[in-house]
Order: structure tokens, then sequence, then C-alpha cells
């Protein structure tokens, strides 16, 4: 086989290769969190944090500029706590609604279709970074964050999987 027939070969295989990644880029980005969503602590993790005894997450709306969910949750010795959003996707602070305290959520999109997000208090000071990424197959949600406790930083990995 001459030179130019393997590098026309080599080329057209870089081509269907570059087509496959962007194609399975695509699907991921088109996918949607929208239903509910039950933790997996076993599968989750926290460090400088106590695990949640129990959460909930019920996603109605999963659009490119908006976003729309509550969840509901109880901590290890049965408080419980809930907080949700109703809003766009662009960057911005937006207030979130929390039983916990006032703050704000600053939510953009990563290239793979997820979300980062960024929670400040009523003073300004970030509390919480974060990002969100459903699995391929969109059984599992996958948010790994740090935030701000009274006693420092704290790191978690929580798992959630699709019940509905």
């Amino acid at each position: 086989m001459n030179r130019k027939i393997r590098l026309a070969m080599l080329a057209g295989l870089c081509v269907v290769v570059f087509a496959g990644i962007l194609a399975s880029a695509a699907a991921r980005a088109n996918q949607s969190a929208v239903g509910t969503w039950k933790l997996d602590v076993k599968k989750s993790s926290y460090t400088n944090i106590p695990a949640p005894a129990f959460e909930q997450l019920v996603v109605t709306t999963d659009q490119p500029d908006a976003l729309k969910w509550s969840m509901v949750g109880s901590e290890g010795h049965g408080k419980t706590y809930s907080s949700s959003y109703d809003g766009p996707i662009d960057s911005k602070d937006h207030p979130m609604t929390s039983s916990e305290a006032s703050s704000t959520i600053a939510y953009t999109r990563t290239a793979s279709g997820g979300v980062r997000w960024v929670v400040k208090d009523k003073t300004g000071a970030t509390v919480e970074t974060a990002t969100g990424q459903l699995s391929p197959d969109g059984r599992t949600l996958t948010i790994k964050g740090t935030t701000t406790t009274a006693q420092g930083q704290a790191h978690f990995i929580s798992i959630f999987d699709k019940v509905k």
C-alpha cells in the first residue's frame, strides 16, 4: 500500500473517531436529570462532615439554560432540611430557597453537559462549590463538591440513583 493511501485511510479513521467523540459528547450534553433521585449513602463519601441519613432530589426542569429542583433530607440525628431552586443557568447569583439559611446560587453548564455551581451566604461569602454529572446511562447522578462549615472545609461526593 503506498504512502498516500495509508495517509488517506488514517485521515479517514481520525475523522470517524472524532465524529464518534463529538456524537458521544452531544449525547451526554443532551441528557436530562429530570426525575426523582435518592441518595445512596453507602456509595457516597463525606470528609469532615457527617453523612446525611436521607436525601431525595426531584428535578422538574433540566434545560440548557434553566433548572428547577427541590431537595429534602435528614441528618443522622433526625433534623430535616429542604432547599429548592427555579431559575436560569447563566453564571449569575440567584436566590435559592433553603431551610438552613438564606443564600444565592450561580449555575453554569460544563462541557460535558453537567452543571457547576457556587453557593454564597447572605454576606456574599462562598460556602459551597460543586459539580453535578449524569452517568452515560442516565441512571446515576454524581455530585462532587466542597463546603465550608464552622470546622473548616469539607469535601463530599454524593451519589444519587434515579428512582423514577
